[in-house]
């Protein structure tokens, strides 16, 4: 059952990940610095203030959904 649980937990961190790739693309396409970089670090940024709550949900023992196979 745990194998269950971790393998529900990995899909949602893979879901969660590709979620964040339309966060950090809608940030760097706005910020309005010139630097590549600068633009990269503050989308970062914005992104890890998100999603930090995201993954403390998903990684967290109340996040544990009844899985069972039938």
């Amino acid at each position: 059952m745990d194998d269950v649980r971790l393998l529900f937990r990995y899909v949602m961190y893979l879901i969660r990940w590709q979620l964040s790739t339309p966060i950090l693309y809608i940030c760097i396409s706005f910020l309005p610095f010139n630097d590549d970089l600068s633009k990269t670090i503050i989308a970062n940024l914005i992104g890890g203030l998100l999603f930090f709550w995201v993954d403390k949900f998903i990684f967290s023992k109340g996040s544990e959904i009844d899985v069972r196979i039938k």
